[in-house]
């Protein structure tokens, strides 16, 4: 393991602890598989994973569109574990699926683990760092942890479907860096993304916001960049929120203002390695609750938010409403390494 996750390892252990988690041997495991992530790759992932797990594993193979809650719910009261085999949108499904099956039943959902196959994979680094999957799915049969995890939920206007998120949401450059990355799609998914998000960094019009939190207004003006939620990373690499830690239990909120070229380019940078708080540009905030408006108090017109959810963009909006679901699901480590083994 990387120095960061050894200390993100040691951070989270404590949590564990407080908890009261034991380790458990799973003796049934599920994997919801998105056969498209990876360039296609989804199902041979999954197929790795079974090898390097060691043992049988159930998998619900999505059909389309709009079918990882069936395969999540297909899966959800039958395993002790359960795998989400794509990149972050499949893993918000899985996770948004899983958390709803949880309080519809008032079962206890299974922790889950992540084989990450999309184009950023910054749930992934969230909760494991650096650490190859490859590793930590050899060791699952060992003895599992279940860590904490809260979710964001999220309301939107107009309304959309997206209900619950494990990043969170953002406002402005990385919703412009998703639209850019389409331009770059015959290019391997993270650079298209990379040079997505340079082409927003440099070109993007700001966006008109008032962000709050309660009755308290935090921030109102034109930004080029508004995230509320409880990811670390953006884009796999960028550690946009870099106080963030899994099972916090609190929404980080960040506002970028408009700066220039060279500027936003050396923040960018600086936002790699998680230097970018102390920035004069940056605004940052922590709470259960955050609310972000188009326009509202700015003297702008009232506009619109173009934002996206864990890599997947949104409809333009007005209002976004962000509120911390603490301890909502539960995350999978081998024992060993909750407990500082290597």
């Amino acid at each position: 393991m990387s120095d960061d996750a050894d200390a993100d390892a040691g951070a989270d252990t404590d949590a564990v602890a407080r908890a009261g988690a034991t380790p458990t041997l799973p003796e049934r495991v599920g994997a919801v598989v998105n056969p498209t992530a990876g360039d296609g790759e989804g199902r041979r992932l999954a197929r790795t994973f079974a090898a390097r797990y060691g043992d049988t594993v159930a998998r619900e193979v999505t059909q389309g569109p709009g079918d990882v809650p069936r395969a999540t719910r297909a899966l959800a009261g039958d395993v002790d574990l359960l795998v989400s085999v794509g990149g972050d949108g499949t893993l918000r499904e899985v996770a948004s699926a899983l958390y709803a099956w949880s309080e519809e039943t008032g079962g206890d959902p299974p922790p889950l683990f992540v084989v990450p196959a999309g184009r950023g994979n910054s749930v992934y680094r969230h909760l494991y760092g650096d650490t190859d999957w490859r590793e930590l799915a050899a060791r699952l049969g060992e003895g599992v942890v279940g860590r904490p995890l809260e979710l964001t939920a999220v309301e939107t206007e107009p309304p959309t479907e997206a209900r619950y998120s494990v990043l969170g949401v953002t406002v402005g450059l990385f919703r412009h860096a998703l639209d850019g990355a389409e331009r770059f799609r015959a290019l391997p998914g993270p650079l298209a993304y990379l040079l997505g998000t340079a082409t927003a960094t440099l070109f993007a019009d700001p966006v008109a916001v008032r962000v709050g939190r309660a009755d308290e207004r935090l921030f109102a003006g034109e930004a080029r960049l508004v995230a509320v939620g409880g990811g670390r990373y953006r884009g796999g690499t960028t550690r946009l929120l870099p106080d963030s830690r899994p099972g916090d239990g609190r929404l980080h909120a960040l506002v970028l203002e408009p700066v220039g070229g060279r500027e936003a380019l050396a923040i960018a940078r600086a936002a790699r390695n998680g230097d970018h708080l102390d920035h004069s540009a940056v605004h940052h905030f922590t709470g259960g609750t955050f609310d972000v408006r188009a326009g509202a108090g700015t003297g702008a017109a009232s506009g619109t938010l173009p934002a996206e959810i864990d890599g997947t963009p949104l409809p333009d909006l007005t209002d976004l409403h962000c509120e911390v679901v603490p301890e909502a699901l539960s995350v999978a480590y081998p024992a060993a390494v909750a407990q500082g083994g290597r």
